[in-house]
């Protein structure tokens, strides 16, 4: 009995101490789990992206995708496979982590389209821009890192029974198109729910949910995005499909000569 008490009392201490942990947390100690959450070396997965238009008009999309994280440097390919007026279209993405002085150098990133048999470079404000006509942005394809925003626990919430923490982000450049996101954090796995995007106006411009966030080779995964534009009325679904982690990928596919030639595998 004197043993069945003492471990009792040490488990309400824990689970005091976790809850007053948790109460003491704030809005950059969120994201900051959020951006560490374990990614994988390496994730390769297949998705189908669905557009819908105000009016009900749906075209599809069928991408495949690689990312490699080096430490000092996050590649990522993003090749579209079908239809054919797309195919072949390729978007090669590096990401680099923040820096000790507390910023983050801006990322490199190179759009090729077959038909013009020419890679561009996106830069500064075009990365504002949305990807191939899908309500994500080529920003919301990287990794923004940390010290680009400033950060404001706003409280608790729930989102389809996860419990949550509600945190605002507000861009400290003042040119972004993106001024302000609130996200919503899973308290399980700080892997975010749901997002809403303002403008420079501090207008409601756009809004992700997710779902489908399960554990695959032991790494959560949020497989379906859903992202909204609230102006003009339309969406895009992004389903993630034969998602793999950790397998060996070769650092030649990461080149921009790679995505020119059309070897990405």
């Amino acid at each position: 009995m004197k043993r069945f008490r003492t471990v009792a009392a040490a488990a309400v201490l824990a689970m005091t101490g976790f809850a007053a942990f948790a109460q003491n947390l704030t809005g950059y100690d969120i994201a900051k789990r959020g951006d560490e959450v374990d990614e994988g070396k390496t994730c390769s997965y297949t998705a189908t992206l669905t557009l819908k238009s105000k009016k009900g008009a749906v075209r599809t999309r069928e991408i495949m995708c690689r990312n490699k994280d080096y430490g000092d440097v996050k590649k990522s390919v993003v090749v579209f496979v079908v239809p054919k007026d797309v195919e072949g279209v390729a978007y090669l993405s590096f990401d680099y982590p923040d820096k000790a002085d507390g910023t983050k150098p801006d990322g490199d990133s190179w759009l090729f389209m077959p038909a013009m048999k020419k890679t561009r470079r996106i830069a500064g404000s075009g990365k504002d821009d949305d990807f191939m006509g899908t309500d994500f942005t080529y920003a919301d394809m990287g990794d923004r890192g940390l010290t680009k925003d400033d950060f404001n626990l706003l409280g608790e919430d729930t989102v389809d029974g996860n419990p949550c923490w509600k945190v605002e982000l507000i861009a400290k450049d003042k040119s972004e198109k993106t001024q302000r996101r609130i996200l919503w954090y899973r308290k399980d796995n700080y892997k975010v729910i749901k997002g809403e995007y303002y403008d420079r106006q501090n207008e409601l411009a756009r809004i992700l949910t997710t779902s489908d966030t399960t554990k695959i080779d032991g790494i959560w995964t949020t497989q379906k995005m859903f992202m909204q534009n609230v102006k003009s009325g339309h969406s895009t679904l992004l389903e993630m499909k034969n998602v793999r982690y950790n397998l060996p990928l070769d650092d030649k596919m990461f080149t921009v000569s790679a995505i020119e030639r059309g070897s990405v595998r």
